[in-house]
């Protein structure tokens, strides 16, 4: 069964949407302090997951609260390190680790970056990281032992790179990168969890080819307009869907 994820606790420890959409997803992806979130708001949301049986993920980015994790931060490997293993702390014993924005993208094409982060994943005792299945740390953190959870968004477009095969997200730069309207949104993601495909764009342009795309999760963005609707219509089209095996 594919899972709901949620990138969740990056407006403060009591935003009611973010605390009513703790109700409709199966894993919460909690901001660690590096573009989001503090110790406050990771308790509280840490607390909720408890409550409501949600799953957590420690959710670690550039440290970079002033453009929120969505641009890429020029450092030596090692002093990104030892910022995430701060961020990590304040989630301590968590077993699951999805990276944001900028570190997450580039973590997608970017080897050496890849490398390094799969080898702090399993010095952290990282059991699975939500991740694009075709992905640089995908295969990194496979080679380590690290269970890959194959994630897809479902309020994000896509680029396609035909030369590589690789499917990467619309950079925010872009008007074109988020889904606005809920329909399109849902129409998109049920595409991705019934076909394993999805519709991308190629310079700018959307095509109609279908390319795969490995979904075990589905991610919503906390602070999309339609996050909350779009969480039940998710929860209600994933239901509906036979189990597999």
């Amino acid at each position: 069964m594919i899972t709901l994820n949620c990138d969740i606790g990056e407006r403060g420890p009591d935003h009611p949407l973010d605390i009513d959409l703790m109700n409709y997803i199966d894993i919460a992806n909690i901001a660690c302090g590096g573009h989001a979130g503090d110790r406050e708001s990771v308790e509280v949301f840490r607390k909720i997951a408890s409550d409501r049986g949600v799953k957590i993920a420690a959710h670690l980015s550039y440290p970079d609260r002033k453009n929120f994790g969505r641009v890429t931060v020029q450092m030596e490997l090692s002093d990104l390190l030892r910022s995430l293993d701060e961020q990590f702390n304040l989630l301590g014993g968590a077993g699951s680790v999805k990276f944001h924005g900028a570190l997450y993208n580039d973590s997608v094409t970017d080897s050496r970056l890849a490398s390094g982060l799969a080898l702090w994943l399993k010095s952290m005792n990282i059991k699975e990281i939500l991740a694009p299945a075709d992905s640089e740390i995908a295969a990194f953190c496979v080679d380590e032992g690290i269970r890959i959870i194959a994630e897809a968004f479902a309020e994000r477009r896509y680029d396609y790179d035909s030369l590589s095969g690789r499917l990467t997200l619309v950079s925010r730069k872009e008007a074109h990168a988020s889904i606005a309207l809920l329909q399109e949104a849902l129409d998109h993601s049920f595409g991705i969890i019934k076909n394993g495909t999805v519709n991308p764009y190629i310079e700018g342009k959307p095509q109609l080819l279908e390319v795969p795309l490995k979904c075990d999760t589905i991610c919503i963005h906390s602070d999309s307009e339609i996050a909350l609707d779009l969480a039940k219509g998710l929860r209600s089209i994933i239901a509906s869907m036979p189990k597999r095996g």
